[in-house]
């Protein structure tokens, strides 16, 4: 029945910021290799599409920064991943939905057998903006005020410039100057990861003064993108969603039309429970 095939099945429990599902059911289907099929969800994204979160992306030059969100039938596995992930970019409703950019920012659908997905999992056991008050400690934004402190400019490929430490902290690598301010742990977290993207902004980002903005934009992405739970033993919120960073596809078209680190990014969040897929992608373009 449409009931049981796209029912939630077993309960996800985590232990080592993992998760698991632990039903005999979803052992069996696995041994059985059921084949995972994906409909479009009708879940929104409230923050997202949000006319005040679409007129900042469009300031920071992510307007056409892509969301969508899918179902599908099978129990998700993280030992399967990589199969999962691979099915879901080779799936007919996927593809008549999710567009890759090219060079121009024209987005196109792909075509032919997506194959060799470069992927990893992305850490996703931070809850809190409490990460980021480090930048207050060091200088970066003001406490008093949320105010960015400036830089020299900072001239990078595709024609961005850095002018501002926070911006700088997020983009420059090693070459920042508060490059460790951040654990390489810490760096690895999709809250992190979040907040980098959003400060990056695109090619033509025209970037804030106030460091509260950031932290909102970020907060409302978050929630977006990822479910959590409380714990019943410890009462505390504890993440259900699993991300993956996609990095690289062999396909017809490239997934991304040329390299930036800061800019690119394709993540996939997987809620086990809910059986459902959320996709935030962007890709770098540039007259430069």
């Amino acid at each position: 029945s449409t009931q049981s095939t796209w029912g939630e099945v077993g309960k996800v429990s985590r232990g080592r910021g993992s998760a698991r599902v632990d039903t005999h059911t979803t052992m069996a289907a696995v041994a059985e290799d059921m084949p995972i099929d994906f409909e479009v969800s009708d879940v929104a994204f409230p923050n997202l599409q949000s006319s005040q979160l679409q007129q900042l992306f469009a300031k920071w030059d992510l307007s056409r920064c892509q969301q969508c969100r899918f179902r599908f039938n099978a129990p998700f596995i993280r030992f399967h991943a990589p199969d999962f992930i691979h099915e879901f970019f080779n799936d007919a409703v996927v593809r008549s939905v999710f567009k890759v950019s090219d060079r121009a920012g024209n987005l196109m659908h792909v075509t032919g057998k997506v194959k060799d997905v470069k992927f990893v999992e992305v850490p996703c056991n931070a809850v809190s903006l409490d990460m980021f008050d480090k930048l207050y400690t060091a200088g970066i934004v003001r406490t008093e005020d949320n105010d960015i402190q400036k830089c020299l400019d900072i001239f990078l490929d595709g024609g961005v410039t850095v002018s501002d430490k926070l911006r700088e902290t997020f983009m420059c690598g090693d070459e920042a100057e508060h490059c460790e301010l951040f654990s390489d742990a810490e760096k690895r977290e999709f809250l992190y990861h979040l907040m980098w993207r959003i400060v990056s902004g695109g090619a033509l980002c025209q970037w804030e003064d106030d460091f509260s903005l950031y932290k909102d934009t970020c907060r409302k992405v978050y929630r977006d993108l990822v479910s959590v739970q409380k714990n019943p033993h410890t009462g505390e919120l504890e993440p259900v969603t699993v991300v993956y960073q996609i990095t690289e596809f062999d396909a017809n078209q490239p997934l991304f039309p040329r390299e930036s680190e800061n800019h690119n990014f394709c993540y996939l969040c997987i809620n086990p429970v809910r059986r459902e897929v959320g996709v935030f992608y962007s890709a770098f373009t540039s007259v430069f």
